[in-house]
């Protein structure tokens, strides 16, 4: 086999790779045409009675809903303190 018969080969195998792995990404009547990465600090869940926290990061703004299920995204907003921040007083003698 040739230099060149080798390299014509190769390109095709590889182009046909690459088209299955694209078609792999399609179907199921599903749209995932964008996504974001949160972090943060605050989650939780329970059983039963259904509860579920979450954590700050990216404002994943808008309603989710599917079934008989809704979940409301984005910041935390109307939560209560259940603290308050005393600062102490520090001097330093010289």
């Amino acid at each position: 086999m040739t230099k060149r018969t080798a390299l014509l080969v190769s390109l095709l195998l590889a182009s046909l790779a690459f088209t299955t792995i694209a078609l792999a990404q399609s179907g199921g009547g599903y749209d995932l045409t964008w996504s974001t990465v949160d972090s943060g600090g605050y989650t939780w869940s329970e059983g039963g009675g259904y509860s579920l926290g979450g954590t700050i990061g990216q404002p994943d703004a808008g309603v989710l809903s599917g079934g008989g299920y809704t979940l409301a995204g984005g910041f935390w907003g109307g939560a209560v303190a259940r603290y308050s921040i005393y600062l102490p007083l520090v001097l330093r003698n010289y």
